[in-house]
C-alpha cells in the first residue's frame, strides 16, 4: 500500500513541477474572428491623413485681409458701427418731422418741440462717440452743425414772437422781421435736405 501512495505521490509531483496539461492540438479559431478584426480596422482609419486636412484648411480659410480698410470698418467694427447707425436713424426720422414742418409753416409749438427733440439727440450721439471712430464721420460733424442751426432758428422765432409787442415791424431797430425770419427758415431747410441726404447715404 505505501508503495502504490508513494506512486501517485510521485505522478502528482511530476504533473504538478513540469506544467504539463493539456495534450493535443487547439482548435483555429482565428478564422471565425476575422471579420470582428476586419470592422474594427475599417472603423478607427481616418477619412483623411493629417496632410490632407491641413491642405483642405489652407484651401478652404482664407487669411483675414486685416490690411484692408473697408474689410476692418465694415466686418469687424460691424457691431459698433450698427449702433451708430441705429443712432443716427433715429436723428433721421426727427429731420423729416422738421422738413415737413418747415414745407407746411407748422406753427411755432410744434416746430420748437422738434428742435428740442433733435437737440437731445444730436447731443446724446456727441457724448456717446465723442472718442471713439465715428467723431470722425462726416455724418457726426453734420449733425451738430444741423442741430446748432436749428437751435439758433428756434430761437431767433421764439424771441421774434415775444419782442413784436414791443418792438414795431417798421422800426430799423428790428432784426425779426418775417423776411429775416422766412431767410433763416427757406435756409434751415435747404441744410436739413441736404443733411437728410448725407445721412441717408451712409451705408
Amino acid at each position: 500500500m505505501k508503495k502504490i501512495l508513494t506512486l501517485l505521490f510521485t505522478i502528482l509531483t511530476t504533473v504538478l513541477t513540469t506544467g504539463a496539461g493539456y495534450v493535443g492540438t487547439l482548435p483555429n479559431i482565428e478564422s471565425e474572428f476575422s471579420y470582428l478584426q476586419k470592422e474594427h480596422s475599417e472603423n478607427s482609419s481616418a477619412p483623411y491623413s493629417i496632410e490632407e486636412l491641413d491642405k483642405q484648411n489652407e484651401e478652404q480659410l482664407k487669411p483675414i485681409p486685416r490690411d484692408n480698410d473697408s474689410y476692418v470698418d465694415i466686418i469687424i467694427k460691424k457691431d459698433g458701427s450698427t449702433e451708430y447707425l441705429n443712432d443716427v436713424n433715429d436723428v433721421i426720422r426727427i429731420l423729416e418731422k422738421l422738413r415737413k414742418c418747415l414745407n407746411t409753416d407748422g406753427d411755432l409749438q410744434k416746430f420748437n418741440a422738434i428742435v428740442s427733440n433733435l437737440i437731445d439727440n444730436v447731443e446724446y450721439i456727441r457724448k456717446e462717440y465723442q472718442d471713439k471712430p465715428e467723431c470722425n464721420y462726416l455724418s457726426y460733424t453734420r449733425i451738430q452743425e444741423m442741430s446748432q442751426k436749428a437751435r439758433e432758428v428756434a430761437n431767433f422765432r421764439t424771441q421774434g414772437l415775444a419782442t413784436q409787442q414791443y418792438i414795431p415791424s417798421t422800426s430799423e431797430n428790428n432784426i425779426y422781421t418775417k423776411e429775416n425770419l422766412q431767410i433763416k427758415l427757406d435756409n434751415l431747410l435747404t441744410y436739413t435736405t441736404e443733411t437728410l441726404f448725407i445721412l441717408k447715404n451712409l451705408e
